[in-house]
C-alpha cells in the first residue's frame, strides 16, 4: 500500500520515464504506441462508443502504428468478479471496484509485457491501477470522468461505504501511475487540478472529434416544432422521463410540438398515447438517424451526469441547437449556451417552458443552428484529438506531425 504522503507527491509530481532510444541511427523510427482499453478490443468501433476506435485510426493516418490491448473481461470472469465484489461487503456494482480493476490490470501489464511496448495509453482508469510498473513503460490516460465527478451526480445505490472508500483510493493510486492526462473535457481537467492536486503541466484537454453522421448542410425548417432525443438504453439517466413530462406540458400549450424519441425499445407502448410522440427502438448510424437529425429543430437529451457525450456533437454538426441541463461539460460544448439552452431547474415544468420559449423564435433557433455547426465542425475532430496526444506522448511538432515525419531519439 503507498502511503498517503507519498501517493499525494507520486500524484503531483508524475514519474519521468527515459525516451525511447532509436538504435539506428541511420534511419528515421515510426513510432509505435499501445493504446488499452477495459471495455474491449480498441479498433472495434463499439468499443467505447467508437472513441478508442477514431483514436487510433487517426493516430495511424497520422503515420503512427498503434497496437491494441483488450483488458475486457469475458461473461464468466465478470460473474466470477461480481460474486467475490459482492461477498467481500462491497455492494452490486462491481465497476471500479478492487476486483475489476485488478484483474483488468493484469491483464494489461500481461499484454504490456508481450508486446514490448513503452508508452500505453489507457482508455478510462478502471483498469488501473497496474499491480506492477515496469520500469521504462510510461501510461497515459484519456479520461472523460473522476471519481470524484462521478459520486457527486450518479445513483450509489449499487456502492456500499467500503465501496466507495475503496474506489476513492483506487482513483489516486491509479492517478499515481499516470505520466500524462488526456481529460475530454475543461471540465475534467479542472477537477483533477483542484480536488486530485495535479500540476496543470500534465494534463492536456483532446475533446474528441464526432461520429459517424454527416454534417447537413441544407435548409432547415425551425418552425416545425420538431424535437430530437436520441440515447441508446439508459431513458433515465438520459434524462428521458423529465424530457418526456416536460413535452407534455408544453405539448398542451403548443400543439404543433412533435418529440421524436430513439433507441429506447421499453416506451415504444406510449406511441399513440401521447399525441405527437414518436419512439423508435434502436436505430443505427445510418441514412434513417441521419435523416432524423437533419430534420429536427431542436436535440434535447438532459442527461443528469453525461461525461461528454459525442450525440451532442452530431446534433450541432446537424445544425440543431442543444437543450440540457446546465451541468458536466455542457456549458463547454455549448459554450455556455450560445448554441443551446441549459436548464439549472430540475423540474418538468421548467422543461415545458424552456420548449415552449425554444420555438417562440425559429430566427433565433436558426441562427443558432448555423453559429453551432461551424464551431463544431472548426473544433472538434479525431485529427485534431490525435495530433494533440501524439505531440505529448512522442514529443513530435505538430508540423512534423502533418507532414508524417518522424524520428525518435
Amino acid at each position: 500500500m503507498v502511503s498517503a504522503s507519498k501517493l499525494n507527491n507520486l500524484i503531483k509530481n508524475g514519474k519521468k520515464q527515459p525516451p525511447i532510444q532509436n538504435n539506428r541511427e541511420d534511419s528515421a523510427v515510426k513510432p509505435v504506441l499501445a493504446i488499452a482499453s477495459h471495455e474491449g478490443n480498441p479498433h472495434n468501433p463499439k468499443t467505447w462508443s467508437g472513441t478508442s476506435s477514431n483514436i487510433a485510426k487517426a493516430l495511424e493516418d497520422l503515420g503512427i502504428s498503434v497496437l491494441g490491448i483488450n483488458a475486457h473481461l469475458n461473461r464468466y470472469q465478470k460473474r466470477a468478479c461480481t460474486l467475490i465484489h459482492q461477498m467481500s461487503g462491497l455492494g452490486s456494482d462491481f465497476w471500479g471496484g478492487p476486483v475489476f480493476r485488478g484483474e483488468s490490470g493484469k491483464i494489461i501489464q500481461r499484454q504490456v509485457k508481450a508486446l514490448g511496448c513503452k508508452k500505453v495509453l489507457h482508455m478510462g482508469q478502471l483498469s488501473l491501477p497496474m499491480p506492477k510498473i515496469n520500469p521504462g513503460v510510461e501510461h497515459y490516460l484519456v479520461c472523460d470522468r473522476t471519481r470524484n465527478l462521478w459520486n457527486k451526480r450518479s445513483n450509489l445505490e449499487g456502492y456500499t461505504p467500503k465501496m466507495l472508500k475503496i474506489a476513492e483510493r483506487l482513483e489516486w493510486e491509479s492517478f499515481a501511475q499516470i505520466k500524462h492526462f488526456f481529460p475530454l473535457s475543461q471540465y475534467v481537467r479542472d477537477n483533477l487540478i483542484d480536488y486530485y492536486q495535479i500540476d496543470p503541466s500534465r494534463i492536456t484537454v483532446i475533446n474528441t472529434g464526432r461520429g459517424s453522421l454527416q454534417p447537413f448542410y441544407g435548409e432547415k425548417d425551425y418552425k416545425n416544432g420538431h424535437i430530437l432525443f436520441v440515447a441508446k438504453d439508459r431513458f433515465e439517466a438520459k434524462g428521458g422521463p423529465l424530457l418526456l413530462e416536460g413535452f407534455k406540458i408544453a405539448q398542451q400549450k403548443n400543439p404543433s410540438l412533435k418529440l421524436v424519441i430513439v433507441g429506447q425499445e421499453n416506451y415504444k407502448h406510449l406511441n399513440g398515447v401521447i399525441p405527437n410522440l414518436t419512439v423508435h427502438g434502436f436505430i443505427p448510424w445510418g441514412e434513417e438517424l441521419q435523416n432524423l437529425f437533419n430534420t429536427a429543430a431542436l436535440f434535447a437529451m438532459p442527461a443528469i451526469n453525461e461525461a461528454w457525450g459525442l450525440v451532442y456533437l452530431e446534433a450541432l454538426a446537424t445544425k440543431n441547437p442543444i437543450l440540457a441541463l446546465n451541468r458536466t461539460s455542457l456549458p463547454e460544448i455549448t459554450q455556455n449556451g450560445k448554441y443551446g439552452f441549459l436548464m439549472d431547474e430540475q423540474t418538468p415544468e421548467r422543461m415545458a417552458e424552456l420548449l415552449l420559449d425554444t420555438f417562440s423564435d425559429p430566427e433565433r433557433l436558426q441562427k443558432m443552428g448555423a453559429a453551432g455547426q461551424k464551431h463544431c465542425l472548426e473544433s472538434y475532430s479525431w485529427q485534431q484529438t490525435a495530433s494533440k496526444i501524439a505531440s505529448v506522448m512522442l514529443d513530435i511538432p505538430a508540423s512534423k506531425l502533418k507532414a508524417k515525419e518522424f524520428t525518435l531519439v
